[in-house]
């Protein structure tokens, strides 16, 4: 998609969800399936229903997934719910391996958009992430181990987002969590993803410097995943 189609850049700066009073930082996500689970969510409501779920429960941001295949996403569901909610920050989820998914989050309504280190060699990194910026997008870069935080380090980053699962095993520690954030700059917002099911393990987090949790599975596993978070909510508050 030419450059000269992105007329109007996104004005929405995504990291305004780091600087706002709102504890904790949870980035809810409409998450329908998954390579590993199959199918997650057992309701009946849809997309659009499950990010106002999220939003009147307290979530700094909304996390879609756009892929259809695995996730049984859509990146019509980013416009949909950019229609419904004109000033909430959504970050488009997807294997983003090309300008043109980025340009196609940025038309439906997305203002941030996740760069998944491990598909992207070093000069694709560089060149998605640019394109993004370029689109007024906060490019999010997720890492999985330290080869991968190098690799990201190296377009000095405002977001980067730890991921908790290992992707040859699947299995999660949110040892991988403790272990990165070390290396991370102060100046850059950390995410955790993964592997976060209680609000005990969101406060051991918080403790060590991540700054935002993305929350998908624990949640769309409920009918009602907006009732989840809320309870979720309230019992980080009570932790702190």
């Amino acid at each position: 998609m030419p450059d000269n189609l992105i007329e109007t850049p996104n004005t929405l700066d995504f990291c305004q969800i780091f600087t706002t009073p709102t504890k904790p930082i949870i980035i809810s996500e409409v998450k329908f399936a998954s390579p590993s689970r199959g199918q997650i969510y057992p309701g009946q409501l849809n997309h659009v229903d499950i990010a106002s779920s999220y939003i009147n429960a307290g979530a700094a941001a909304v996390s879609v997934l756009a892929e259809p295949n695995y996730f049984k996403g859509s990146i019509d569901f980013i416009k949909d719910i950019r229609a419904a909610h004109p000033e909430l920050h959504i970050l488009l989820k997807d294997f983003v391996l090309s300008k043109k998914q980025i340009a196609q989050g940025l038309l439906c309504g997305a203002n941030a958009v996740l760069l998944i280190a491990t598909f992207l060699n070093k000069d694709l990194l560089k060149e998605l992430y640019d394109y993004s910026l370029h689109c007024g997008l906060t490019p999010i870069i997720e890492v999985h181990n330290a080869l991968e935080l190098e690799q990201a380090l190296q377009v000095s980053p405002r977001v980067i987002g730890i991921n908790n699962r290992n992707l040859q095993t699947l299995e999660i520690s949110l040892d991988t969590s403790g272990n990165l954030i070390k290396h991370i700059p102060d100046d850059c917002y950390v995410i955790c993803e993964s592997g976060i099911d209680n609000a005990v393990q969101i406060q051991e987090m918080k403790d060590i410097g991540l700054d935002g949790f993305l929350i998908g599975s624990m949640l769309m596993r409920h009918e009602n995943p907006g009732m989840e978070l809320q309870k979720l909510i309230s019992e980080v508050r009570n932790e702190s």
